[in-house]
């Protein structure tokens, strides 16, 4: 329900396909994968993670369909491990974001998502250092020379109404994390009309047209306030590109 009303309100007239994978195991769900691309989505979401290793590669062939624009959640505890399939370089990776009303031009403010442990449903956006997917040609941030870095983008990810009328304390009910997020970016590449035709990492060279998010950490475990990378722009928003967060949130399509 979460994934499908996130990319309706992204792109209200898109055709939307829905696969179930048979089980929540990485095989099942590269399965369904390969399902969603063969019956012909252009666009691909999947709102789940696993700590990456050799045994989530072994399934990385299955996110890997030129033609086809895949996106995938970043993960919900912070600067941690990089998460499967976030971390391929055939994958869009996103992140989460919150908002606060504010009397700027936007009428928002924006900040790294990040939601104390010690409350219900906490977490904070996903990112990481890949140790098993080299550098995409796209990306040149320094911390993480060699590996590929998790996140390349992010939009809202946190106190998201929702409504579910099958739910016994519904219908409306309140919603967050990256699997908010991921969906989102997916219907707005659909809005955008490029994701057959766009490669992995185009945001990179669109980055003017995000909104570029510059504040908070991911730092959930440790709430230490980015000491867990040594305040480096793997855990802590900055001007530009960033791990919590990536190149920023959707203005528009223009970056799609």
């Amino acid at each position: 329900t979460l994934d499908v009303s996130m990319v309706s309100a992204a792109c209200p007239h898109c055709k939307i396909i829905v696969v179930e994978a048979s089980s929540p195991q990485l095989n099942s769900l590269a399965t369904a994968e390969d399902t969603a691309v063969k019956l012909g989505a252009a666009v691909v979401s999947n709102s789940y993670g696993a700590p990456e290793g050799a045994f989530t590669q072994m399934e990385a062939k299955y996110y890997d369909h030129p033609g086809h624009t895949i996106v995938a959640s970043s993960g919900d505890s912070g600067y941690t491990t990089a998460q499967f399939p976030a971390n391929l370089a055939s994958v869009t990776a996103v992140g989460g974001t919150q908002l606060t009303p504010a009397t700027n031009a936007r009428g928002w403010d924006e900040t790294v998502w990040f939601t104390p442990s010690t409350s219900f449903s906490g977490g904070a956006s996903g990112s990481g250092c890949s140790a098993w997917v080299a550098k995409p040609s796209w990306q040149h941030d320094p911390a993480c020379s060699e590996g590929r870095t998790v996140a390349d983008v992010s939009a809202v990810a946190w106190n998201v109404a929702v409504y579910d009328s099958s739910l016994p304390y519904g219908p409306w009910v309140v919603a967050g994390g990256t699997s908010v997020a991921s969906p989102l970016i997916a219907g707005t590449y659909a809005l955008a009309g490029n994701a057959t035709t766009v490669a992995p990492g185009n945001e990179y060279a669109h980055a003017s047209s995000l909104f570029d998010v510059t504040t908070g950490n991911n730092d959930w475990i440790n709430n230490s306030h980015g000491a867990v990378c040594a305040h480096d722009y793997l855990c802590v928003a900055k001007k530009g590109y960033d791990a919590p967060t990536g190149l920023g949130t959707p203005d528009g399509t223009s970056a799609f």
